[in-house]
């Protein structure tokens, strides 16, 4: 009886695990890695997250594309047959005519044409979509009139674009997710959840999604309608999904997870001992800041009025960070303090690195200095900002009494929190209470975008090779303006400019305008410089340290490639056996 028991025990067994493949698509992916947590959307128009991007980038192809050429990431064509040459037009616009490749299908077999990429880019720039990178097509003739000068053939098979004027780094937004097609037909039948299940999130890319158990995983299998898949040597990846940092470590140690892009913060010196080969550290283009919501007034209470002397409570508050703490105790990584907002890795046209002229005097010393002699000072210059601005300071406790509380919000994760925890213990000991608020990761990203926050963590990579990535995000018009410059009740404020008689729109939205227009070399640069002392002028943005990119590799995982920009690619990768 104990036999038959188990036998009819075994084979219910057996067929929950049949049952449990076959809701999870199929067997077990090849290849487990963790890039992060549930993203906030995958759809290419909406998105704005790293995670996010890199998941899309395995779904969708775009007209170029990065890969590893001779050790170097290059950007090369993808679904359309060479990279073509400008032709300057009349009044300085540019053309581009892009000549798709033969036989480009969707996911689902159906057929892909220039007139899907033309739908794709039409749809980001609609009001009614609320693409956070809508303004990154501002670039296209008839953007201002919400008609991209963009048409694809009648065939389908080219697809002609026409900018303002040329623009340096055109080819890298073609290689950018908001410039990849996305599927008409399948948008229209299911415009809210199109892209939040496998049956309808259709793509054109290496992988094909075909299940998603949110905050679990995502498993992609190679889509062999994939224009380049033979390239494609791992069947199936799976996404998991967490933000728990000594979870995700102990998953990678155990031999699960073959990549993860976060490690826990008090585990750092030990892994870079015990793993120095799968450790890895290495450069990436972006900030680490703290963002404040500059139409909410909670730290000023009844206080600070004037706008001009919140400017200099927001700068106090940076001034009393010490950079170089966190990125020696915390961070671990090689960091570097920030005293910029546009990090190291952009260069000038005369081949100095933006930073070096970074700062009021051009001279690379930045907006406030970062030596680890000058922070006292800067503490002492940080308590007369905010006895000026109308706290009252105790001589005897050398505290302010009357600063009102407020609260800073973050994402999990151990280095945040580590972050989140100095900066709150270093107010305090000035009489500052600072609470710490963790949100789950879409919750974050949603409550920073909507202004419902006063203070918030940030961060910032480059979604191209340009400044100008760092500093078109805050025009008044951004999804990705978490300031609130210029929005809601600071729309019509007048504080900017030489006269301080302007509104945001009308002194950095038009820097800006004019960078985009600007042929000139060094005029281009020149006009950055300006808007980067406009946005630190406003004392909103505290950059703390400049990126490095962190990340845990199994030696197994061969071909693996990774971009400044934060991307991952695992499309052509191999598992050695």
């Amino acid at each position: 009886m104990k036999n038959i028991f188990k036998k009819a025990f075994a084979f219910v067994i057996f067929l929950a695990t049949l049952f449990f493949l076959s809701a999870c698509g199929g067997k077990k992916a090849e290849l487990v890695i963790c890039v992060g947590p549930n993203p906030d959307t995958i759809d290419p128009a909406l998105n704005s997250a790293v995670d996010g991007a890199t998941v899309i980038i395995h779904a969708f192809s775009g007209l170029v594309g990065y890969q590893l050429v001779d050790g170097k990431l290059e950007l090369v064509p993808d679904c359309v047959k060479k990279l073509p040459e400008p032709v300057t037009l009349t009044g300085g616009k540019v053309k581009y005519v892009f000549t798709m490749k033969d036989g480009l299908k969707w996911s689902d077999g159906s057929a892909l044409t220039a007139a899907d990429f033309e739908y794709a880019w039409k749809r980001a720039v609609d009001p009614a979509t609320g693409a956070d990178y809508e303004y990154m097509f501002d670039v296209i003739d008839g953007y201002e009139e919400n008609n991209l000068n963009v048409k694809a053939s009648a065939d389908g098979k080219q697809l002609t674009v026409v900018l303002k004027n040329f623009v340096p780094y055109f080819f890298e937004l073609c290689a950018f997710p908001t410039y990849m097609p996305v599927k008409k037909s399948v948008i229209e039948a299911n415009p809210d959840a199109w892209a939040t299940k496998p049956k309808t999130y259709i793509g054109n890319g290496p992988y094909k999604m075909t299940y998603w158990k949110h905050n679990s995983k995502m498993i992609f299998e190679k889509n062999e309608n994939y224009h380049n898949a033979e390239q494609v040597k791992i069947k199936s990846i799976e996404f998991a999904l967490s933000d728990d940092d000594n979870a995700i470590l102990t998953n990678y140690i155990n031999g699960k997870y073959k990549f993860i892009d976060t490690v826990p913060n008090q585990e750092i010196a030990r892994l870079k001992k015990d793993y120095p080969s799968e450790f890895v550290v290495t450069g990436q283009l972006g900030t680490y800041y703290i963002c404040f919501n500059i139409a909410d007034d909670v730290i000023y209470g009844d206080i600070v009025t004037d706008e001009v002397k919140k400017a200099n409570v927001r700068k106090a508050l940076s001034l009393l960070i010490d950079r170089n703490h966190i990125v020696e105790q915390i961070g671990q990584a090689g960091q570097i303090p920030a005293n910029s907002y546009v990090p190291s890795g952009l260069t000038e046209p005369d081949g100095a690195e933006f930073v070096s002229k970074s700062g009021v005097n051009r001279d690379g010393q930045g907006y406030y200095s970062v030596k680890k002699t000058d922070y006292q000072q800067n503490c002492a210059t940080a308590v007369q900002l905010l006895k000026d601005a109308g706290y009252t300071w105790n001589e005897t406790s050398k505290k302010f009494t009357n600063f009102p509380s407020f609260n800073y919000i973050t994402n999990p994760s151990t280095g945040h929190e580590a972050i989140a925890t100095y900066i709150k213990e270093v107010f305090a000991g000035y009489g500052i209470t600072m609470n710490i608020s963790t949100q789950e990761w879409n919750t974050f990203l949603n409550t920073r975008k909507n202004g419902d926050y006063t203070i918030a963590r940030n961060g910032w990579l480059g979604d191209y090779n340009d400044p100008i990535t760092f500093l078109d995000m805050w025009i008044s018009t951004s999804g990705n303006n978490d300031c609130q410059f210029g929005k809601g009740s600071h729309t019509s404020v007048a504080i900017y400019g030489a006269n301080k008689d302007k509104t945001w729109a009308q002194t950095y939205d038009a820097i800006i305008g004019q960078v985009k227009t600007s042929t000139n070399p060094e005029t281009r640069f020149n006009l950055m410089h300006q808007a980067e002392d406009l946005l630190m002028e406003t004392g909103a943005i505290c950059p703390v340290y400049f990126y490095t990119d962190l990340y845990m590799i199994n030696p197994k995982l061969k071909g693996f490639f990774a971009s400044p920009l934060g991307y991952k690619f695992f499309m052509y990768c191999e598992l050695a056996t």
